[in-house]
């Protein structure tokens, strides 16, 4: 493909992935539940699928600050939603876990979002939706070929 086109066509993208990253971002928000901001479920999320994680794995894992994710985690706990304790052979290591009620809240979460996404991929062809995973999944596979 020539360069020109290229452009034109990555143009097109960031222009489409914009705003469907803005509206799903709105109405993910707006059916988070018991007030989980949408930051909060992805270290919620994270947790769930990794178990027993420190707090500079979650902050690596998301490419943000040591600092925010601990401001962030003190929430969580607060909520109720994560525990909190000290690695037994590094005490300087702080280990989040889930609570019972951290993955009742992950999976209501996922509920929810699953039902903002359904509402506009149902609408499309099945064929289509097919094709739409294919291209993002080899879209990644090139992306983790680069490293």
């Amino acid at each position: 493909m020539d360069s020109e086109k290229l452009n034109l066509y990555l143009e097109r993208l960031d222009e489409v992935f914009q705003h469907i990253a803005r509206r799903l971002h709105a109405e993910l928000a707006q059916n988070m539940v018991n007030g989980i901001t949408m930051s909060q479920f992805v270290v919620l999320k994270k947790l769930n699928e990794k178990g027993r994680v420190t707090v500079s794995e979650v902050a690596e894992g998301l490419n943000v600050s040591l600092s925010a994710i601990t401001a962030l985690a003190d929430r969580l706990h607060k909520a109720g939603l994560v525990d909190r304790c000290r690695d037994e052979q590094d005490r300087r290591l702080v280990l989040l876990t889930l609570t019972a009620e951290g993955e009742n809240t992950v999976s209501t979460c996922r509920k929810a979002r699953s039902k903002v996404v359904e509402k506009y991929l149902s609408k499309l062809p099945e064929e289509d939706v097919k094709h739409l995973v294919q291209i993002y999944e080899k879209v990644l596979a090139l992306m983790r070929a680069e490293g």
